[in-house]
């Protein structure tokens, strides 16, 4: 393909000049404009019969080694507390925290411990935010904690980290997630999803749901599962 042809498929590029705020020329090392990104997908809504699949979350390691070692190369949003407090405790259920984020994304369009270019500290205050307290030792250890909360646990009313000084728990955000003006969920599907989600945010890896635990638990047999099956899915393993 020619790039006229590529500009006729698509779009020219758009260039954006960069200047300073105070006026002053522009150092050696900073381009004179930038190019937005041209859009080579398609919206959700003109795509049919979708077929998704998961093939890892960042990073792969073989089912015969239990740790990957003491860094993951998860997107921080997405990466489990014991990546933080207990770096030597990293294995399988990483990935048990990983799917639940990546369902409840799935479910809600919206990253769950969502950060406006936040770090890895703004994260874990989402974590509380959403889920409660860290465990005595973690919150011991967490030594920006007093950024976002007084040593009983509540949240300060003059922290410059966050907008507003108050939790939004996971039932909340739960209700919040509709695609339209009603909730998706009805209130026997939401209870059911949040403790599935709830076991799967433990904050002590090994008291996690495992995989098969998620599996069959109530929301995935009565709702994931059946909503699969109605467009011919097909499951890859026996969930009976």
């Amino acid at each position: 393909m020619s790039v006229e042809e590529l500009y006729q498929k698509y779009v020219p590029p758009t260039r954006t000049e960069i200047r300073r705020l105070d006026g002053a020329p522009l150092g050696p090392g900073v381009p004179s404009h930038s190019v937005v990104p041209v859009w080579l997908g398609s919206f959700c809504e003109e795509v049919s019969d979708p077929r998704i699949t998961i093939s890892d979350f960042g990073e792969a390691w073989l089912n015969t080694d239990p740790s990957p070692g003491e860094e993951l190369h998860t997107p921080p949003i997405y990466l489990p507390p014991e990546t933080t407090f207990a770096k030597d405790s990293i294995s399988f259920p990483a990935d048990i925290w990983t799917l639940a984020c990546t369902i409840h994304e799935i479910m809600g369009e919206r990253p769950l411990f969502e950060c406006f270019f936040g770090d890895r500290n703004d994260v874990i205050s989402e974590m509380i935010s959403t889920i409660g307290l860290l465990p005595e030792d973690w919150w011991k250890m967490w030594e920006a904690r007093g950024e976002y909360f007084l040593e009983d646990g509540t949240w300060r009313t003059d922290m410059k980290r966050r907008r507003a000084p108050r939790s939004m728990p996971l039932s909340e955000r739960i209700q919040l997630m509709g695609r339209k003006d009603e909730p998706d969920f009805s209130a026997e599907e939401a209870e059911s999803y949040e403790k599935m989600l709830r076991a799967m945010f433990q904050y002590y890896p090994e008291k996690r749901a495992t995989a098969k635990e998620v599996a069959k638990s109530d929301w995935m047999t009565r709702w994931g599962v059946p909503s699969l099956r109605a467009y011919d899915i097909q499951i890859p393993c026996d969930l009976s």
